[in-house]
């Protein structure tokens, strides 16, 4: 039977899109099905969550179903000691009632390169969306698999997608792009979420909310989210893809979280305030207890408050024009970054964006820095520049344009030369520059 299209998460994006709407969706994941189903029910009730999350746990993601299921022999209907909800291994029947009690459309976030099994359960259960990264959970995830293994798992997942849309029940895909949490160009975010968005496409996905992070700079965070949005919309549209509904999420930082919970609020709400100014369509919220443990659901709720106070006073606003000097430079800079990488991964493929991938991956012409994959050169490195935007120290072997390298290369010399520190402790330094605050010292 269909979901009603109110636990749809793609219908809901679509309308949310429509109608100007901001969406608010939490990150949480608990072993035990009361467990979960009680902190969905607060995060819905005392969040106002628009859609709700359950994340899988590190067994189920690595395919340890027989560890899971020693684990639910021993603790029966109690807590699980697991990071997340192991939907293979709880009865399909179990699932879907969930997804009926909570009355609200959920997504399945899962860091896997083989989602499969898992997939399949959360589609039948009524689960209507999934995190989706046959590139992003390689490089961040794997150290041994392969693009072509990563891409032909997902590639299942998108023609079971594909199959439920046919059906009457679309399912979203939320994409991932290439990121970390470190300081990361948008450029190289927005290449990895066109090819992510092509190869789902290729398969008959037509429902996508794309990832665009926080990375601190406001007007590179503002012109980031419009620059990237851009892009997959020109790509599916050259493509062939005409149908597709894109909608973009400005995701809080994935990185360490200051463990002071009133500076960790202060983070949150910035991060609302960059994506309003950007003309986000959702956010998808950390917790502000990510920087001393597991969070609780009453602070899950507690920071998806927050977000929901800033859109409000926000919501009536216009957004930061594209007028602004700064919004626009970075803005040019990011897309002709972001196109010289993705035309160089479909020449690589000869049109197909899979196979350009690895082809890319392998040659260095997609990289990530401090990837887990061993498919990743990483030869990239990044940090910021004396204004706080994330610049490109070593390029690699991007191909990005020569007058985007002398920007970044111009931006990065003005930083060193305020600096007694060496490169490499700038480097390392930035990486934790939003947990401690400021992005970057005024005199260091």
């Amino acid at each position: 039977m269909a979901e009603p299209a109110h636990r749809r998460v793609a219908q809901v994006r679509a309308e949310a899109r429509r109608s100007g709407r901001v969406l608010l969706e939490p990150l949480a994941g608990f072993g035990g099905v009361k467990q979960h189903t009680d902190a969905l029910t607060v995060l819905r009730d005392k969040g106002t969550a628009d859609i709700l999350p359950t994340q899988v746990d590190s067994q189920t993601r690595n395919l340890k179903f027989d560890e899971v299921a020693t684990m639910l022999a021993e603790h029966g209907d109690g807590p699980l000691p697991l990071n997340g909800y192991p939907i293979v291994n709880h009865p399909l029947t179990v699932t879907r009632d969930l997804v009926s009690t909570v009355d609200r459309p959920i997504e399945l976030r899962i860091g896997s390169t083989d989602p499969r099994l898992a997939a399949e359960m959360a589609f039948a259960a009524g689960i209507s969306s999934i995190t989706a990264g046959p590139l992003y959970y390689l490089v961040h995830y794997s150290s041994a698999v392969t693009v072509e293994q990563s891409v032909a798992n997902w590639g299942y997942v998108f023609s079971l997608a594909s199959w439920y849309a046919r059906q009457g029940a679309p399912v979203g895909l939320q994409v991932h792009g290439l990121g970390n949490s470190t300081p990361f160009p948008a450029s190289l975010l927005g290449a990895g979420a066109v090819l992510e968005c092509l190869i789902a496409a290729a398969r008959g996905c037509r429902h996508f909310a794309v990832d665009s992070r926080l990375m601190g700079n406001l007007r590179q965070d503002v012109a980031s989210l419009r620059a990237i949005r851009d892009a997959v919309e020109h790509y599916l549209a050259q493509a062939g893809v005409d149908d597709a509904v894109v909608t973009m999420v400005r995701k809080t930082w994935a990185g360490r979280y200051p463990a002071d919970e009133a500076r960790a609020f202060g983070l949150i709400s910035y991060t609302a305030v960059s994506g309003m100014l950007s003309g986000a369509d959702e956010f998808i919220s950390n917790s502000v207890q990510e920087g001393v443990g597991i969070p609780d659901p009453e602070a899950n709720a507690a920071s998806l408050r927050a977000i929901r106070h800033v859109v409000d006073l926000l919501g009536p606003q216009p957004e930061l024009t594209r007028e602004d000097e700064g919004v626009e430079r970075e803005y040019a800079l990011i897309t002709a970054e972001l196109h010289a990488i993705v035309d160089a991964v479909l020449d690589l493929g000869e049109g197909n964006p899979g196979r350009g991938s690895a082809r890319a991956l392998e040659l260095g012409v997609l990289d990530v820095p401090f990837a887990a994959s061993r498919t990743c050169r990483g030869e990239v490195v990044t940090a910021r520049d004396s204004e706080g935007a994330v610049r490109f120290v070593d390029f690699g072997r991007l191909p990005i344009p020569d007058w985007c390298r002398k920007f970044h290369s111009d931006a990065m010399e003005r930083r060193l030369a305020r600096t007694a520190k060496s490169v490499y402790d700038v480097v390392v330094s930035d990486i934790f520059s939003i947990s401690n605050g400021p992005l970057v010292e005024v005199a260091e």
